[in-house]
């Protein structure tokens, strides 16, 4: 009986093959990776808006604050609205979305604050405005969590397509940097 012997060419060729499974086995790992990176981010900016919308239907009970408080709180109240209207009509987590959140943070704070001068003492401060500031205190740290946890799942995004190897494939196939929602450093493009 004859001894088989593989060619060096058959060998060459087995080597060849294993390291393609291995390359491609590490391309698959890397995207998967990638993608779930980035729905990680995408999940978590809709936390954010979730948090955002419940602060813009406050509005409403703000404009019966208004009613009881008139003229300077109206103003206010018409600014916290152009900031709503102007969140809204943007989607997605772009730099412009981030800068709407804050110029409506920054609204909504103007509000409260002339609010809270109106009122300095709370006994004497009706139901509807303390309701309010409640519902406001509350929405405003639900932000502030959900823009951690976005951050932190931008960080991780950041980081897995910038590690070797998916460095080599990210950008052919167009994962490109989150940005960070940095309220105190908003990104005006």
């Amino acid at each position: 009986m004859a001894e088989f012997r593989p060619s060096k060419g058959l060998i060459a060729a087995m080597i060849a093959i294993v390291a393609v499974v291995i390359v491609l086995m590490m391309v698959a790992l890397a995207y998967n990776g990638m993608v779930s990176k980035d729905q990680g981010v995408q999940s978590h900016w809709s936390d954010v808006e979730v948090a955002y919308q419940r602060k813009i239907e406050l509005i409403p009970t703000m404009f019966q604050i208004v009613n009881m408080t008139m003229d300077f709180e109206y103003n206010l109240y018409v600014n916290v609205t152009e900031a709503r209207n102007v969140w809204q009509s943007i989607s997605g987590n772009s730099a412009d979305k981030m800068n709407a959140s804050v110029q409506l943070d920054v609204a909504f704070a103007a509000f409260v604050n002339a609010v809270q001068e109106a009122y300095p003492n709370p006994t004497a401060t009706p139901a509807a405005i303390l309701t309010f500031m409640d519902q406001y205190e509350s929405t405003t740290n639900q932000i502030a969590s959900e823009r951690k946890f976005y951050n932190d799942a931008v960080r991780d995004y950041n980081t897995a397509i910038r590690k070797f190897p998916n460095v080599l494939f990210a950008g052919a196939f167009g994962f490109e940097e989150a940005l960070y929602y940095d309220q105190d450093n908003p990104v005006f493009d």
